[in-house]
């Protein structure tokens, strides 16, 4: 078993897009009284479970057991995309900030990324008893 198996790469790149969720969230909502600010969403999880499969942009082809898998480094390759979210309405100040959707977003996005933090530490708490065990 390697220190950092699959399901850890996986959790760390979830907690490294989470966070970066939550900045474009946060920047949304910053910006709710920003006149002509247009509001943006920041997908990842198609992507990601993309990676997941071992479907990323690059497939790697796999010819000896000591080469890159493509699960390796491949969650590394994952990126999330900006996207304008859509506005069918705009108000006068043509900003399509809608301040509700967005603290649901970012309560949303919270809440997987604590969930996400506790599996990890989880994982660790059994590596470190591993560790104890084998002493």
């Amino acid at each position: 078993m390697t220190l950092i198996d699959h399901t850890m790469q996986l959790l760390h790149r979830t907690l490294d897009l989470r966070q970066a969720k939550h900045r474009v969230i946060i920047s949304n909502i910053a910006n709710e009284e920003t006149p002509g600010y247009r509001a943006t969403d920041f997908n990842f999880l198609d992507s990601l479970q993309a990676a997941q499969k071992g479907q990323g942009p690059v497939t790697l082809a796999v010819t000896q057991g000591r080469h890159i898998g493509p699960h390796g480094e491949g969650f590394q390759r994952v990126l999330g995309k900006l996207s304008d979210v859509p506005a069918d309405d705009l108000p006068l100040d043509a900003n399509s900030v809608n301040i509700e959707l967005e603290m649901a977003k970012l309560s949303e996005n919270a809440s997987k990324y604590n969930g996400a933090a506790t599996i990890m530490g989880i994982r660790f708490r059994q590596l470190m008893g591993a560790i104890r065990d084998a002493r």
